[in-house]
């Protein structure tokens, strides 16, 4: 009898222990995707992300750029988030101007290091296999945009080639992450400030709305400073245009000069004149994406 009670207790405590190492397994991973969900939600919500449409498959998506609307996968693998902030690293960096007229391959080469260094801000790695994938999805955008007679970046070349690193600046990072702070000497901290500002100057217009009570959408909230950077921009370019186009009319139509100038000056009066121009062309630029959404 002792002997066949102590058969019975060991078959019976074998299966306990195999299904709490079972039950431990099942734990680590679910805790693993909660984990990585919650680091999807944080991607989506620092890039500026209005709307997320869950793509089925692990390694596919799409950036609508212009809505901050994105279709890829939950997240909930590895994969599938180098996916999500791929995607994510397009509505950051191309949204709007000057990233939104940007050339694909461009767009392709600076979304992927954005998502490599959104993994390497929350202390994880991008797999060696997805890197090398993403080199080659970028040298096909190179191909595409070659075979259209489209300049192409010596940066995208470098990258798609091997020679750079998706770990170099980007043009600008959410104002959430820490990986350039250290890296930026003393010295230096204006750097930091002038690569942020757009997205510190989206979260006050945001969190000002919410504070007056407002209910309103995050994508309304950031139309303010789409429509101000328009404006400035197109204030500045016209300006440039006008100033450049009344000094080739000088040259073949010269204006009787009210006060002694050298030849080539500029007068008050003919910069007035070409800060007007510059403002009607902002105007007609904000009138066009008025009438265009």
């Amino acid at each position: 009898m002792a002997a066949n009670s102590a058969i019975f207790t060991r078959e019976s405590a074998t299966p306990s222990r195999a299904s709490n190492k079972g039950a431990d397994i099942r734990a680590k991973i679910a805790a693993n995707r909660a984990k990585r969900l919650s680091i999807a939600d944080a991607m989506k919500k620092e890039a500026g992300v209005t709307a997320h449409t869950v793509h089925k498959e692990d390694f596919g998506g799409l950036a609508y750029i212009g809505t901050g609307r994105i279709y890829s996968p939950e997240g909930r693998k590895i994969v599938q988030l180098y996916t999500l902030a791929h995607e994510c690293g397009h509505i950051f960096l191309h949204n709007s101007s000057p990233g939104y007229a940007f050339p694909g391959h461009i767009k392709e080469f600076e979304a992927e290091s954005y998502a490599h260094q959104a993994f390497r801000d929350r202390g994880m790695t991008v797999p060696r296999r997805l890197s090398s994938w993403g080199r080659k999805y970028v040298a096909s955008w190179i191909d595409k945009d070659r075979a259209a007679n489209i300049p192409i970046d010596p940066r995208a070349m470098a990258y798609a080639a091997g020679r750079r690193s998706p770990y170099e600046p980007l043009r600008m990072v959410p104002a959430t992450w820490n990986i350039f702070r250290a890296a930026v000497p003393p010295g230096a901290p204006t750097v930091v400030v002038r690569l942020l500002w757009p997205d510190s100057l989206r979260t006050v217009v945001s969190r000002a709305l919410q504070r007056l009570g407002q209910n309103v959408p995050k994508h309304l909230a950031d139309e303010p400073l789409i429509l101000f950077r328009l404006a400035a921009t197109c204030t500045l370019h016209g300006t440039s245009a006008c100033l450049f186009g009344l000094l080739i009319f000088q040259v073949f139509h010269p204006m009787p000069d009210l006060f002694p100038k050298r030849p080539g000056d500029v007068t008050g009066a003919e910069f007035l004149i070409a800060v007007a121009g510059g403002f009607l062309f902002a105007n007609l630029a904000v009138l066009w994406r008025t009438i265009t959404r």
